[in-house]
């Protein structure tokens, strides 16, 4: 597979689990107290946000580099956050990056794939 096909494909796969991001917000009300306190919210967005930083992960440095309006590196620092101190996650951080930040990854990976199909 080309590069430039399996970078389109692994945006695809990101837009999904950022989509899924927004399913859980909408199953749980979008409610930052219902967030801290149910930690089947609290799952449903961790493994979302694992799964882009494993993704992002997978990007060629090409793709990346041409797109550096995205903190690929941030995103994958915060995969690494939710994995290793999963235990002693700062929620409010979690929460603040499921309601903000996704939204900018995933208009990107929007724009990025319609981009790519003209």
């Amino acid at each position: 597979m080309r590069a430039e096909s399996r970078d389109r494909d692994i945006i695809a796969h990101i837009l999904r689990y950022c989509e899924e991001i927004g399913v859980a917000h909408e199953d749980f009300g979008c409610s930052k107290e219902r967030f801290i306190s149910s930690t089947t919210y609290q799952n449903a967005v961790c493994m979302c946000i694992l799964q882009i930083g494993e993704l992002v992960n997978r990007l060629t440095e090409e793709f990346k580099n041409s797109h550096p309006e995205i903190p690929w590196h941030k995103i994958r620092g915060m995969r690494n956050f939710v994995a290793h101190e999963y235990g002693s996650l700062d929620l409010e951080v979690v929460w603040y990056v499921a309601v903000n930040s996704v939204n900018d990854v995933q208009s990107f990976c929007r724009q990025y794939l319609t981009d790519s199909q003209q």
